[in-house]
């Protein structure tokens, strides 16, 4: 069996009923109040009333050089190397552009950005661009048909530079700066050549396993980027797999656990399955869930039968993107 860090990519093929236990930790009471289950809700408003900045924040460059890296069900994903002028980290990023972008109603509209981090060691890898999880962009692209989902760009970075370097999406002394990376150097260079929204509140991030800690850490982190993340099967507390460079403070200042603490504006999705074989996954949402405090605030939901297999995660995909479209912005058409 995997540490609780690597997502696997072959399970079996579970029931997949969903059990919600949704909370929003407004008050620390721990009290729990059902909400209708994600796929059912319809999008949030595409923009706040009385905004008063434009509905489009324009590329501001420079050109990123991207290719087509492959096609999936879902559409063409293209890939840069990135060289992140802030962390002096070079790595692969994909992206996927919902079909909207390209629709003469949308040419002056910025779009929701969601950055997905790949469970495992991420390595030169980011299984969300990949058909190892029935894509998300096919499950956007029907969900989007039927006006239950936003269109969103999805983002999709490296997690790592190496399996001996294992950074926990942080600045390390002496690794490479995989937190500045992901959190800032990725996030400028989407806006430098994509049409996105003023503000945060059109930035999700979302994460599978080791990836869902990354997700989390940097939404705690960076309140001033990204309004929303999720976590599938996540941990919330770093491990010592770092290595020796890896202090006690360090680890405190990187940890979750105590990032929730200081209560930044924050909206968290935890997702983890009920299968007894991972049942330290639900143990440790429902363990940080305690220590979330208004105006951070978190749902849970528990999978029935759910485990940590891309399979379970893949049955979530349209919860997860209803999630999101709830608690972001949209695009919105010209006239």
């Amino acid at each position: 069996m995997t540490s609780r860090r690597r997502a696997r990519g072959i399970g079996a093929a579970f029931a997949a009923a969903a059990l919600v236990v949704s909370t929003a930790a407004g008050c620390g009471s721990g009290g729990a109040k059902a909400q209708p289950p994600a796929q059912t809700t319809t999008p949030a408003p595409a923009a706040p009333a009385g905004r008063t900045e434009p509905p489009v924040q324009m590329p501001s460059g420079p050109k990123a050089h991207f290719k087509v890296s492959h096609t999936t069900s879902g559409g063409p994903i293209m890939v840069t190397t990135l060289k992140g002028a802030k962390s002096g980290v070079t790595g692969k990023v994909w992206v996927w552009l919902p079909p909207e972008y390209k629709d003469p109603r949308y040419a002056k509209s910025g779009f929701p950005v969601l950055m997905l981090y790949t469970g495992n060691t991420g390595v030169n890898y980011n299984f969300w661009a990949h058909e190892e999880v029935e894509p998300i962009q096919k499950t956007a692209v029907q969900m989007e048909k039927k006006h239950k989902a936003h269109p969103f760009i999805m983002v999709m970075p490296v997690l790592q530079m190496s399996t001996r370097q294992d950074t926990e999406c942080s600045d390390i002394p002496g690794m490479p700066k995989m937190g500045t990376f992901l959190g800032q150097d990725v996030y400028d260079m989407v806006k430098a050549n994509f049409r996105t929204l003023p503000g945060r509140n059109g930035w999700g991030l979302g994460g599978a396993s080791s990836g869902a800690f990354c997700a989390v850490k940097l939404a705690l982190q960076h309140p001033d980027k990204y309004r929303a993340a999720m976590s599938w099967a996540g941990y919330f507390v770093p491990e010592p797999q770092a290595g020796p460079r890896w202090t006690p403070q360090q680890m405190r200042a990187n940890s979750p656990d105590e990032m929730v603490k200081k209560r930044p504006d924050v909206r968290l999705f935890l997702l983890a399955g009920d299968r007894k074989l991972f049942r330290a996954d639900r143990e440790r949402v429902m363990a940080f869930k305690q220590l979330v405090q208004a105006p951070t605030t978190a749902q849970v939901q528990i999978q029935k039968n759910g485990g940590h297999y891309t399979a379970d995660l893949q049955k979530l995909l349209p919860d997860i993107l209803a999630w999101f479209t709830r608690n972001l912005e949209g695009p919105v058409p010209g006239s």
